[in-house]
């Protein structure tokens, strides 16, 4: 018996390899025709590009390509007409035999993809390493793969508007700077509950609009907190984005923590934009919808 395991293995082995091959050959065949560089040459052939992370097809829209987009990852919901594209894979997991099926002719992924971004590489795929982790990652992205699309000097376009933004909302100075708490996870209540810690990207946006992350000495970058350490915490706002958080049990869910002055002032916020859990170009609506949160009275 042990030895028929090994040879049903081997063979299951064996088909997967020919079927990733033959995938392969089939992106190799269908590039043959767009190598050619002389002048009587047909047009070079459309780019077909993948995404792998919410971000990465974040990034894509804001140059203007969103229809060069053949696939996503399975959490991207930005912009709206990825909805009806293929999926390729979780965050962790992606599925480079779906990937191949599609022909990418690049392939856009996070630096937590090294494996995939190698392999993709040795069958021959494009890719282009977006680590996406803070604004200054976001600009980076835009720039390169806005060089990878010919899409330049859109890219730079959209970098000076998010400087823009960047720098309006650094220009107004508020009289008070809350204490924040940013709760980007929790399940049921305030049972495991993570939030934002210093180096987060809700972290950035809060220093951005002159508030104060009330986790901002953390050991970590998204540590999990206990209702007492909340307690401790006690602050003046709660950005709430976790997803299963809902507005009309919010009251209910934070009771435990009702010493806390966000709590007992009514200051906690549900919000469920993709721009405040991951990097996204989309920074001027971040924090357009976030400084009013922080200061009420602001424009």
């Amino acid at each position: 018996m042990p030895a028929l395991r090994r040879t049903g293995a081997r063979a299951r082995k064996s088909v997967k390899s020919t079927t990733v091959i033959a995938l392969v050959a089939a992106i190799l065949l269908g590039a043959t025709g767009c190598e050619r560089t002389d002048r009587s040459a047909p047009a070079a052939a459309r780019p077909r590009v993948i995404t792998l992370t919410p971000s990465a097809s974040e990034i894509v829209a804001a140059l203007g390509a969103t229809d060069l987009l053949v696939g996503v990852d399975n959490y991207t919901t930005f912009p709206p007409e990825t909805a009806a594209l293929p999926r390729v894979g979780s965050f962790l997991t992606p599925d480079v035999e779906a990937i191949l099926r599609l022909r990418p002719t690049l392939v856009v992924l996070d630096d937590i993809h090294a494996p995939t971004a190698k392999q993709l590489h040795d069958l021959g795929v494009a890719t282009v390493d977006c680590p996406m982790h803070a604004l200054e990652d976001v600009r980076a992205a835009l720039t390169r793969v806005g060089e990878r699309l010919g899409r330049a000097e859109t890219a730079r376009a959209v970098v000076a508007e998010i400087d823009r933004a960047v720098d309006e909302v650094g220009s107004r100075r508020h009289p008070e700077r809350p204490r924040v708490l940013a709760v980007i996870d929790r399940a049921g209540g305030l049972s495991n509950l993570v939030a934002a810690g210093p180096g987060s990207w809700l972290d950035e946006l809060l220093a951005l609009v002159g508030a104060k992350n009330v986790l901002a000495g953390a050991p970590t970058r998204y540590p999990k907190l206990s209702i007492e350490e909340i307690l401790r915490a006690a602050p003046d706002v709660i950005v709430d984005v976790s997803f299963g958080a809902d507005p009309a049990r919010a009251a209910e869910d934070w009771a435990p923590a009702a010493r806390v002055p966000a709590v007992a002032h009514g200051r906690i916020a549900i919000v469920k934009a993709p721009y405040f859990i991951a990097p996204s170009p989309r920074i001027a609506q971040a924090l357009a919808e976030l400084e009013p949160i922080v200061y009420p009275a602001a424009p």
